[in-house]
């Protein structure tokens, strides 16, 4: 567990670099999801796929451009130990971009003059955690398997992919959004919480042990 908890550290220390210029992004995509829907619940999901487009692509890069992975070893850091290290890395950053959504979320329904319904609030953030997590259960095992260089086409057109059919759906049909809504509120956000917490669990479990076969193999 602690070199568990040295390797997130470590992970964290390495993005520190990147994080001023990080913050424009993240403003730019959290305004461009909500002007156009008029939704303030549209940064939630939002913040999820920024997440998910640029914590792996981040981490990895700089694993590849100061050869850490050199240095993990040389702490005494397995490679379980760098796999399960990176899963929890990569899940609070998402964790933490979605509560931070989910902060910005009444600020933007007062910038755009609408209401603010806190549980469906609560409800979405959920749901968008739950999807974030089968995006990063397919991303992580290509970046072990090939690093970042390899995988960044795949890392960005993922999120992407999701990004454009829910725009489209919601373009398409625009009931959509009322009928997604109407089945949020309809559920306790307990439960909505539980289900997205078994989601992650179980899809981060069985993408790890993935990863880890395919990082045990890699020649660094």
């Amino acid at each position: 567990m602690n070199s568990v908890v040295q390797f997130i550290r470590l992970d964290l220390r390495s993005l520190r670099p990147s994080a001023r210029s990080l913050l424009l992004p993240a403003l730019v995509l959290l305004v461009a999801a909500a002007l156009p829907s008029q939704s303030p619940y549209a940064v939630i999901p939002a913040a999820g796929v920024f997440a998910v487009m640029i914590a792996p692509q981040y981490l990895f890069g700089n694993d590849e451009r100061g050869r850490l992975d050199t240095l993990y070893g040389a702490l005494g850091i397995d490679r379980r130990r760098v796999v399960s290290g990176r899963y929890a890395t990569a899940l609070a950053i998402l964790v933490a971009m979605t509560a931070v959504g989910l902060l910005i979320a009444p600020l933007a329904a007062k910038a755009l003059a609408t209401g603010f319904d806190f549980p469906l609030a609560l409800g979405i953030a959920a749901g968008s955690l739950a999807v974030a997590a089968v995006v990063l259960s397919i991303e992580l095992p290509l970046y072990f398997a090939v690093g970042a260089t390899r995988a960044r086409t795949v890392g960005f057109a993922v999120p992407a992919a999701i990004v454009v059919v829910v725009v489209l759906v919601g373009g398409l049909v625009p009931e959509a959004g009322e009928a997604v809504a109407a089945a949020l509120t309809s559920v306790p956000p307990v439960w909505l919480a539980v289900s997205a917490l078994v989601v992650v669990l179980g899809l981060g479990i069985a993408s790890r042990a993935v990863a880890a076969r395919l990082y045990a193999r890699r020649d660094l």
